[in-house]
């Protein structure tokens, strides 16, 4: 962590730089300086002949760059209580990173089963639902939270004001940011080893899973509470990695916030994402497109999935064919189209999931990026491995190659369009025309005139 020089260096007040994007999964697509090769010689003391440096470009100057990897996607004092009476003011932070230590080791286990060549790997229920858990942290602690909440109560203009001042004031939070603090903190301490992966299901697994709800609403803002619930129960957990060689996911600051599906006044995410090399991504996928336990639950799935198409005009997901599956596991299995649990009952602390690593095809490669690099428009940088991996993801996304994505070069800049006064369209097409320039220089070869 960087630290202040104007105060004692273990002091619990000093300014410190706080990641949102932990350091472990930065280093996942650190490079050397320049391309070049570690030195061959022995280091000295201290010294690391691990890659430090990171392949970005710059969004605000269309420049590609190398930067120190411990000074990217991060923010000065971020989760710091400047509260003078709290004697340890970044608390929260050190909450984090017990958090990120104990995933770091999970993740570390998954690259290295991926990296040997192994089909799956192997996780307990307790390092599924730590994975789980993390991801909706990531989604929680980002930029976008950070700025709606770090503000005052008379600046606070989320469409949420009303429910969250009258929050405030029952709890005795002075500021928006404490409430994101004290949610944050809950949702790290959070209870989530439901005794089997449908609690609903059962009598006892529903009043199990009521408990723990309830449990968690008192402790945190409701509404975001719901959310937590929703993100974790909503969906199911399954790595993926590119076929082709050539492909790699890119990481934009906002990759593990961002998601797959129609965004009108409603939204429905079909998918979500979180990058953790290059060539291996977590991605979430919504129960309204899983493999049913029953053919009585594929009838209640498919009216579901119908219904929620309805509502955005008939829109599904770009990635509906994406070919992935929820893990099998060692207490159930499948019978006559059934899931059935194993006659020989077996503590939850005992259950083993099976992650299979689906290889899929460019195409969903380069749908994944392009939803990485359109939401990636009010973000600062992103960051990529190899230029080859870069072009061919710049190259898929101007081509407007997904569905429901629209090329955005055939709605011209309006001529009364101003550089502090754009709308979001006029916004896209500058941004778009901006990674045109880039990939031309890295050797894009998409036809001329395009935008």
């Amino acid at each position: 962590m960087a630290t202040s020089t104007l105060e004692e260096p273990h002091s619990v007040s000093q300014s410190q730089y706080h990641h949102y994007v932990p350091r472990f999964l930065l280093r996942n697509y650190a490079v050397h300086k320049d391309g070049s090769k570690p030195s061959t010689k022995k280091s000295g003391k201290g010294k690391s002949t691990q890659p430090q440096n990171l392949n970005l470009l710059d969004l605000e100057s269309g420049e590609l760059k190398q930067t120190w990897l411990s000074k990217n996607f991060g923010l000065q004092d971020m989760y710091r209580d400047f509260d003078k009476s709290n004697p340890d003011q970044h608390k929260l932070e050190k909450q984090l990173s017990v958090l990120e230590d104990e995933v770091s080791q999970i993740l570390r286990t998954v690259k290295a089963r991926f990296e040997a060549g192994k089909a799956e790997v192997q996780l307990s229920r307790q390092e599924k639902g730590k994975l789980r858990k993390f991801l909706f942290i990531m989604l929680y602690r980002n930029r976008t939270l950070h700025s709606r909440f770090n503000k005052s109560k008379e600046e606070y203009d989320d469409v949420d004001r009303e429910q969250l001042l009258q929050y405030m004031e029952e709890k005795g939070f002075k500021h928006p940011r404490d409430v994101w603090f004290a949610n944050t903190s809950a949702f790290l301490n959070a209870d989530i080893d439901i005794n089997n992966d449908k609690p609903a299901d059962t009598e006892h697994g529903a009043a199990l899973l009521q408990a723990l709800k309830t449990k968690l609403e008192s402790q945190a803002y409701p509404v975001d509470a719901e959310w937590f619930w929703y993100k974790i129960q909503g969906s199911f957990l399954s790595f993926c990695t590119p076929k082709a060689k050539e492909d790699e996911f890119l990481m934009t600051q906002n990759a593990y916030s961002v998601f797959e599906g129609p965004n009108d006044n409603l939204w429905a995410d079909y998918h979500a994402f979180a990058p953790v090399t290059p060539r291996l991504m977590m991605v979430t996928r919504s129960n309204l497109l899983r493999r049913a336990s029953s053919v009585g639950h594929q009838s209640i799935l498919d009216g579901l999935s119908n219904g929620v198409r309805s509502m955005h005009g008939g829109a599904g997901s770009c990635l509906e064919d994406l070919p992935v599956t929820e893990p099998d596991n060692n207490y159930s299995r499948w019978f006559n189209g059934q899931r059935v649990l194993s006659a020989t009952k077996m503590s939850p602390d005992k259950h083993i999931f099976y992650f299979k690593f689906f290889a899929i095809r460019s195409k969903h490669v380069q749908r994944i990026n392009t939803v990485l690099l359109e939401e990636a428009i009010n973000t600062e940088t992103l960051v990529y491995k190899t230029r080859t991996g870069f072009l061919r993801a710049l190259d898929a996304y101007l081509r407007g190659d997904t569905p429901g994505f629209q090329a955005p070069w055939l709605t011209p800049v309006s001529s009364t369009a101003t550089a502090t006064g754009l709308d979001l369209q006029d916004q896209r097409l500058i941004y778009v025309r901006m990674l045109r320039r880039v990939a031309e220089r890295i050797g894009s070869q998409l036809p001329a005139g395009e935008n």
